[in-house]
């Protein structure tokens, strides 16, 4: 049964919207080349502008349409919900210049709309089905991306890998450009909407840890639980700890030790070789392969070895050569002290007299300068993507004194050119660096897309497309990465100037987005994105760490297999290097099939279960 006393309190908030979507109106000139969209981004802009909580349960109430499922079309929900309540209670339906005085966008249009902006940077066919949603793939190209003739990006688009990103934060203009030939030829074989497209990350403001001192101390050996291989080699060769990752398989490299040629000599496949510590501590490493100069094996427990540690093999004895310099170990704990220093000086641990009473803080030089003069005490710091967190106790005009926080129960150890976020503080820098501008020159010919890194602002925007214009590129779409609290609070600005270019996107960076707003924000806040793009009909891109050890280990853990069914909602997916991206295209491939089969965005299709 109908309650009218319930719909004549729903049609009374609904007649209230309806005339505060007709103010949006007039802050939007007609000749807009995207004035439906920037209209329909004011309008969702209003209908968010307050709590909308009562009206949506009284809607649930009756069974009508969720306004959360109205951002990409706000005005023609709303008339379509102000028709049906004004029907039901027997007023007369709006007429067409009625519905004209609030909006110029129907449901059906603003899917075609949404559809179109996506397939101008991702490819594909524009689709206007109610109930049809895909997703893009992109992957991001290692280094070695295009040796063997580009087996590994060929490979990959032969998997539906949609988009190829090249990060301008590595390699060198060469390299890029060897991937694009790849890529072109690629496009050769191809139609046009079935187009390989070619992204390219411009790095920005990246702000780092600087260099640590090198100190002479005893290299650690089997120091990885589930991988304790060590290479033994002759002579010339650095003896070394495992910390190096091969790029080709995201694998440690093992750790190695040099010895003198004699001694080598006497080594035997499938025997030990007896290796005691500067501590006296004994362990023994099993031989698995060996050639003329080089062998490999396994070492039963973790060492420290300097050129004072004995390796032998019965009564034979050798020595351990060229001990490498290693950085000075800063291991944080909660509690300590860290100086951040503007001053170009290395790195170093902290320092204590002999009754271990603390003579100076640990110190670590930042690569942003000014930042000790604006920060504030309270403030907090991160660094390394959130693994140490820092609250600032003092500062001065070149420094910043720092209490740690956040870190492991034992310790976390600071590491060279590590990122450093200042989440409290308002850095105020253009996105686009100098030398953002000298690799763009190197890519323009050959980029579909360009991402501005650490985007905050309109005029972040605005600078990108001017240097585009004046090279003669306005047809490269423009992706705004959003990783900063400022970004997201300036986000209908940053919407608004994007919609005056003919394609655009927004990429939602979770790495650093999430230690800005905190990771138990970050829920929230890549839901809001989602919405406020939804809105703009601007596509969005999903990206970091999504699915990252189906990636790295070919397994990925149940909490990634979630994340990569929530970046359905997305318009395109990406994915990071790793040593098994195609096994991982396949897996990512079906999570997104799956979710487009019930899903569209946040609306359900109610396909027919057969679970049970």
């Amino acid at each position: 049964m109908l309650d009218k006393k319930l719909m004549q309190s729903a049609l009374q908030e609904i007649d209230s919207i309806r005339a505060e979507l007709l103010l949006a109106r007039e802050e939007v000139a007609l000749e807009h080349p995207n004035y439906q969209s920037l209209l329909n981004l004011k309008q969702y802009l209003i209908l968010r502008s307050k709590d909308r909580t009562n009206l949506q349960d009284k809607l649930f109430l009756m069974s009508l349409s969720s306004l959360g499922r109205s951002y990409a079309h706000v005005a023609g929900s709303i008339d379509t919900l102000y028709d049906q309540l004004r029907s039901s209670l027997g007023l007369e339906e709006l007429t067409g210049e009625e519905m004209a005085a609030v909006h110029h966008l129907t449901i059906s249009d603003s899917i075609e709309f949404a559809s179109k902006n996506s397939t101008k940077l991702f490819g594909g066919k524009v689709s206007s089905k109610l109930s049809k949603q895909s997703t893009a793939i992109m992957v991001t190209l290692p280094s070695h991306a295009a040796d063997n003739r580009g087996e590994l990006i060929r490979s990959l688009a032969e998997r539906s890998v949609n988009i190829f990103r090249i990060n301008t934060a590595h390699d060198t203009p060469e390299v890029w450009r060897a991937m694009a030939e790849v890529i072109t030829k690629i496009n050769e074989e191809r139609d046009e909407s079935n187009r390989v497209k070619i992204f390219v990350d411009l790095a920005g403001l990246k702000i780092r840890t600087g260099k640590i001192r090198k100190l002479d101390l005893p290299v650690e050996i089997g120091s990885n639980k589930r991988e304790k291989k060590v290479e033994i080699v002759v002579g010339n060769g650095l003896s070394t700890r495992a910390e190096t990752v091969d790029e080709r398989t995201q694998l440690k490299a093992p750790a190695r030790l040099s010895v003198n040629k004699n001694f080598f000599k006497k080594i035997k496949k499938e025997r030990s070789v007896k290796v005691v510590d500067v501590n006296g501590k004994k362990a023994f490493i099993t031989i698995l392969e060996l050639n003329d100069r080089h062998a490999k094996g396994i070492i039963d427990k973790k060492v420290y070895v300097d050129a004072s540690a004995k390796i032998s093999r019965k009564h034979e004895h050798g020595n351990i050569l060229n001990i490498e310099t290693q950085v000075d170990p800063i291991r944080l704990f909660r509690g300590d002290l860290l100086v951040i220093t503007e001053r170009d000086t290395l790195g170093r641990s902290a320092q204590f007299d002999s009754s271990g009473k603390l003579l100076e803080p640990a110190m670590i030089s930042c690569s942003l300068r000014g930042i000790a003069a604006r920060i504030k005490v309270g403030e907090k710091v991160f660094i390394d993507d959130g693994k140490i967190g820092l609250e600032v106790i003092e500062h001065d005009d070149q420094s910043i004194r720092c209490k740690v926080v956040q870190a492991k129960a034992g310790g976390t150890l600071l590491k060279e050119e590590k990122g450093i976020n200042f989440p409290d503080t308002h850095v105020k820098t253009a996105a686009l660096t100098e030398t953002d501008r000298n690799n763009l020159l190197s890519v323009i010919e050959f980029a579909d897309n360009l991402s501005i890194s650490f985007c905050q602002s309109a005029e972040d925007i605005s600078d990108l497309q001017k240097l585009l214009l004046l090279n003669g590129r306005s047809d490269i779409g423009i992706i705004a990465k959003i990783e900063t609290k400022r970004g997201v609070a300036n986000m209908p600005k940053i919407l608004e100037q994007l919609l005056v270019w003919q394609k655009s996107g927004v990429m939602i960076a979770r790495g650093d987005l999430a230690i800005e707003v905190g990771f138990v924000n970050m829920a929230q806040t890549q839901e809001a994105l989602l919405d406020i793009c939804s809105a703009a009909h601007i596509p969005v891109i999903w990206a970091t760490q999504v699915l990252e050890s189906q990636m790295k280990n070919n397994l990925p853990s149940r909490a990634e297999v979630t994340d990569a069914a929530m970046a359905g909602r997305a318009e395109c997916v990406m994915l990071n290097k790793g040593a098994f991206a195609t096994d991982t295209i396949d897996v990512l491939i079906h999570i997104l099939d799956d979710m487009h089969s019930i899903y569209k965005k946040n609306r359900q299709l109610l396909k027919k279960e057969t679970l049970w």
